[in-house]
C-alpha cells in the first residue's frame, strides 16, 4: 500500500491563478473518496512512522495538506471538509501571526490577491490573507485540521530558493544559526497554539537540503515533506517525504493514475527532472 499526500494552497469560489475553485475541490474530493481511502493527519503519522494500516482497507491511501494558512481555507475549504467528514494538515507559517476575530467573510479585493501580492502585503503589515491566532485555534479545536510547522520566514534567499533550504551567500555557520532560530520560533508558536508538541514539518516551496533537513530533525521534526512528486510507504523513514501538488482537473487525475500505479510511478521516475533538494549550495564549505 502507498500514500499519496496531496498539497493544496487556496480554495476560492471563483477562478484564480493560485487556487482551485470550490466546485473543482468538490470534484477532486469525489474522485479521492471513490479511488482512495483518505487518512486523517494522525493516521498519516502512524502509517509513515509506525507502518500502521487502517483495518480492512484494500485501496491505496491519500491525505490532504494545505500550505501557509490562507483565510480562504477556513472560509471555503473547511465547510466542504466538514460536510464530508474529512480532516487535513495545515502548514502554518509563524511569520504571519497576528491577533484578530474569527471572520465569516473577507474583502473580495483581499481574497483575489495573487500569492505574491499577498506575501508582499504581509511584509508590509497587512496579514488579512492569512488566518489569525483565534481562527487557527478554531480550526484546530474543530478536529478537522492538524496545525503543523512551516517555518517562520517564508521567502526566497539571494539565489532564488527558500531562505531556509541552504546557505545563499551567508556562511554555513550563519545559516545554521538562522535556521535553528527560525524553526524553534515556529515550534514555540505552534506548540503553544496547539497545546501539544508537533513533529511534522513542511518545507516552504518544498526547497530543502540534506543538512538543513537534519537540522530540522534535530529540532524535533521527524516527519518532513517537500513538493517532489511521489508516494509515501508504510514505515517510510526517508529524511524528507514527497507530496503531489493539486491544480487543474486533468493534471490532478493524471497524477492520481500515475502515482497510484507502481509501474507508471517507476516509468515516470526515469524521466523526472524536478529539483527541490539543493545540497550543491553547501559546496563552498568543502
Amino acid at each position: 500500500m502507498s500514500l499519496l499526500m496531496f498539497m493544496y494552497h487556496r480554495v476560492l469560489p471563483e477562478s484564480h491563478p493560485d487556487a482551485v475553485t470550490c466546485d473543482l475541490f468538490e470534484r477532486q474530493l469525489d474522485y479521492m473518496q471513490e479511488h482512495f481511502h483518505l487518512l486523517s493527519p494522525a493516521e498519516v503519522v502512524a502509517f509513515c512512522r509506525q507502518g500502521v494500516l487502517p483495518a480492512g482497507r484494500k485501496k491505496n491511501y491519500a491525505a490532504l495538506s494545505f500550505d501557509d494558512g490562507w483565510v480562504d481555507n477556513m472560509l471555503y475549504a473547511d465547510p466542504i471538509l466538514k460536510k464530508r467528514g474529512i480532516s487535513a494538515m495545515m502548514a502554518v507559517s509563524a511569520g504571519y501571526r497576528y491577533d484578530g476575530e474569527i471572520r465569516d467573510s473577507e474583502d473580495p479585493e483581499v481574497l483575489m490577491r495573487n500569492n505574491t501580492s499577498a506575501q508582499e502585503a504581509a511584509r508590509n503589515g497587512d496579514f488579512r490573507n492569512y488566518l489569525n491566532e483565534k481562527e487557527l485555534r478554531y480550526l484546530a479545536e474543530s478536529g478537522r485540521w492538524s496545525l503543523e510547522a512551516h517555518g517562520t520566514r517564508h521567502y526566497s534567499g539571494a539565489l532564488g530558493k527558500s531562505i531556509l533550504c541552504a546557505p545563499q551567500g551567508e556562511s554555513p555557520a550563519e545559516f545554521e544559526t538562522m535556521l535553528r532560530d527560525d524553526i524553534m520560533n515556529c515550534r514555540q508558536y505552534l506548540d503553544t497554539l496547539n497545546g501539544r508538541k508537533g513533529h511534522v514539518f513542511f518545507w516552504p516551496y518544498g526547497h530543502y537540503s540534506t543538512r538543513a533537513a537534519e537540522i530540522v530533525r534535530d529540532c524535533g521534526y521527524d516527519l518532513q515533506f517537500t513538493v517532489r512528486k511521489g508516494v509515501c510507504k508504510a514505515n517510510d523513514f526517508r529524511l524528507v517525504l514527497p507530496r503531489i501538488g493539486v491544480s487543474r482537473w486533468k493534471k490532478f487525475k493524471k497524477n492520481c493514475v500515475v502515482f497510484g500505479n507502481p509501474f507508471l510511478r517507476t516509468l515516470r521516475r526515469l524521466f523526472s527532472s524536478e529539483q527541490v533538494c539543493f545540497d550543491e549550495f553547501w559546496q563552498e564549505e568543502k
